[in-house]
């Protein structure tokens, strides 16, 4: 099995500058449960609710007319795939968005959109190229 073709391994080349491609920390295994996490509508919900402002359990789901006990089972689905933190403050239990793990998300679907451009761009210099004599 060739190195390219290993699960997990870089999929995309790397770009010129020798940085670190950015779809590589999204498809490993552990990659499957940021994409499960951000497949459900409430989960997305709770997430956008937590990025602006980062709340306890009881309070997003008066928030988003939801029981404390559905939120409180998003929110560890959330936690497991790591793009939310929990912290203790009092007796609250105070959850916020993980923004690293939204940007490598965010980071891969542009690098997957920046596949489109640079085909376009390829198409674009060959038709420049072409004088049409043939």
């Amino acid at each position: 099995m060739s190195p390219d073709s290993e699960p997990g391994r870089r999929l995309l080349s790397p770009d010129s500058s020798g940085a670190p491609d950015p779809s590589e920390g999204l498809l490993g295994p552990g990659a499957d449960a940021v994409f499960t996490a951000l497949a459900d509508r409430t989960r997305r919900q709770i997430l956008v609710r937590l990025a602006e402002k980062p709340d306890d359990a009881g309070a997003v789901a008066r928030d988003l007319g939801l029981s404390r006990q559905a939120v409180a089972k998003q929110l560890r689905i959330l936690e497991s795939a790591g793009m939310v933190d929990a912290q203790r403050v009092s007796a609250r239990k105070v959850h916020s968005v993980d923004p690293s793990r939204i940007l490598s998300v965010s980071d891969l679907l542009g690098a997957v959109g920046g596949g489109r451009d640079r085909r376009l761009a390829r198409i674009k210099d060959v038709a420049e190229q072409w004088d049409g004599s043939d």
